[in-house]
């Protein structure tokens, strides 16, 4: 039976918050949460080289990013609760950015379809509160091009 060391860690930062969890080399490794400072949010989850790999996020006013991480970025596989804005999908160096779903959780508006840095870009379905829909091409953000209302 192969044993494993397993290095648990406390580090208080400057700007008043803290990690506490697996460590290796002085670097967050592993499972660990830290917390920022002033209640400015706390990430829950797995840690490599001192960088969130996948995880919870937690903002003040419970909005909440849950997924794929890396060098410091929302970035693969992720779900956001941001107001009354529920984003399934995929991230890239942090923002929205390829496929994903984003829906209302008020009402039935919805985009389904490709993302690059944030915007609905590309193709894409949009559905509207009142039940009117959009179904086409996509230009950072806006309707752009070929489409259907």
């Amino acid at each position: 039976m192969k044993t494993i060391e397993v290095k648990l860690g406390q580090f208080d930062f400057d700007d008043g918050g803290s990690y506490v969890g697996g460590c290796d080399g002085g670097k967050a490794n592993g499972f660990g949460v830290c917390t920022g400072p002033m209640g400015q949010g706390e990430f829950s989850g797995l840690w490599q080289g001192g960088f969130e790999i996948s995880g919870v996020f937690t903002w003040a006013k419970d909005n909440k990013y849950a997924g794929q991480w890396m060098q410091g970025k929302r970035h693969g596989l992720g779900v956001e609760n941001k107001g009354h804005w529920l984003y399934m999908g995929e991230w890239t160096q942090g923002a929205m950015g390829r496929y994903g779903v984003r829906k209302s959780t008020k009402s039935s508006a919805k985009y389904e379809g490709t993302w690059t840095q944030g915007l609905q870009d590309g193709y894409g379905l949009e559905t509207y509160a009142d039940q009117g829909t959009y179904q086409g091409q996509w230009l950072k953000g806006a309707r752009h091009g070929y489409g259907v209302r």
